[in-house]
């Protein structure tokens, strides 16, 4: 017996094309931004007095919003699977689990991460620099270890997005 697969073909096009750039500039921002606040928090630890006027001005009081790119990278996922004509659905095991992965990492982020960003901040605005609190120190580790995690997750989503397995 003969079975008949129709073809799916895979999008192209300069909206697809674009929206799919998008959705990969989120996640790399994602990567930069996560890196980038494990490696502050990593100064801060090695600190031996006071801190650097750059490490300072990252932990300024404020909201990472360039963290939060994070979810920007469903909003233009789903976009994609809409756009892509039934070539792509939200039923396959590849878009479930990087819809798993991605919530896994925002989790980590939005329960481990960004509050312990939120209490160096707040610990180094009221040291006025002038050495590390001992709860600095601490939340400086959780960042690190924390940030580890969200970026495993959101590679391991990268991977399962381009692998499609």
């Amino acid at each position: 017996m003969t079975h008949l697969v129709a073809a799916v073909r895979t999008p192209t096009g300069p909206a697809f094309t674009v929206v799919l750039v998008g959705h990969v500039a989120a996640v790399l921002i994602t990567l930069v931004a996560a890196a980038a606040g494990a490696v502050a928090a990593a100064r801060v630890l090695a600190a031996k007095g006071e801190l650097a006027r750059s490490v300072r001005s990252y932990f300024s009081p404020g909201v990472n919003w360039v963290g939060r790119v994070l979810y920007l990278v469903p909003l233009f996922g789903g976009a994609l699977l809409a756009m892509s004509g039934g070539a792509y659905r939200f039923g396959a095991t590849w878009v479930e689990w990087g819809i798993g992965l991605w919530a896994a990492a925002t989790a980590l982020a939005e329960g481990v991460l960004w509050p312990a960003e939120r209490r160096v901040q707040r610990g180094i605005a009221s040291s006025g620099g002038a050495g590390v609190p001992p709860g600095v120190r601490r939340a400086c580790r959780t960042m690190v270890v924390a940030t580890v995690g969200v970026m495993g997750l959101v590679v391991a989503a990268m991977v399962v997005m381009v692998a499609k397995p």
